[in-house]
């Protein structure tokens, strides 16, 4: 009795039960509620101190490059959170309360992946209450929508080739300064851990950093 061979199309068998896997579990992450926010009920901050958010991607547990960003700014004494995607909405909230508590203060958002997709959603929310966001740090959004009118400076790390991360485009409203910059030549870096690279982050928290009034 001969031998049965594997057959060649088991590995993209296999590929393919995992890019459907992922894609299930983006569909059933876009479907659940957004989780019990632990977003800082109002702590007391300097005037003109950057108000920061950060916005994780699938899952919650792939942007880990976010959390590092975080502690570098709370480290150099800046108010800034980190939190789901799908927090964006309560998040949206505690910005138009704390503008109310605190008065005008420079507004950053900074997200990965759906993260980055969520960040220009919180901005669209914002743009109706007239307050501005002042700086936007994207690495690797899926699917953005363009930028409102209300965001000064944006600045989106993606992949036009080899990885997934899409370019960012103005709005109607738009007039502010946009950087697509593309990182597909880098071979090292992918959209798993593009926000992980110290040297763009360092880059974000030098942005970041000059709000300060």
């Amino acid at each position: 009795m001969k031998k049965l061979r594997a057959r060649p199309e088991t590995a993209i068998s296999r590929r393919s039960l995992l890019v459907s896997g992922l894609a299930f579990a983006l569909l059933g992450e876009e479907a659940q509620a957004a989780p019990k926010s632990k977003l800082a009920a109002g702590r007391g901050r300097a005037r003109g101190q950057p108000e920061v958010y950060l916005l994780r991607g699938l899952a919650n547990i792939f942007s880990t490059g976010l959390d590092e960003i975080g502690r570098k700014l709370q480290a150099a004494g800046v108010d800034a959170h980190v939190e789901a995607f799908t927090a964006w909405r309560s998040i949206s909230d505690k910005i138009i309360a704390d503008r109310q508590k605190y008065g005008k203060q420079p507004i950053a958002l900074v997200g990965h992946s759906l993260g980055a997709n969520a960040i220009v959603s919180l901005a669209e929310a914002l743009e109706k209450q007239n307050i501005q966001v002042d700086y936007i740090a994207s690495f690797a959004a899926t699917s953005p929508d363009p930028l409102p009118g209300n965001v000064k400076r944006a600045v989106n790390f993606y992949f036009a080739t080899r990885s997934w991360g899409r370019p960012m485009a103005g709005g109607p409203r738009f007039r502010g300064r946009l950087v697509n910059r593309d990182c597909s030549r880098d071979l090292g870096v992918n959209h798993f851990n593009i926000e992980k690279q110290r040297a763009l982050q360092d880059e974000v928290v030098r942005a970041i950093l000059r709000l300060a009034r």
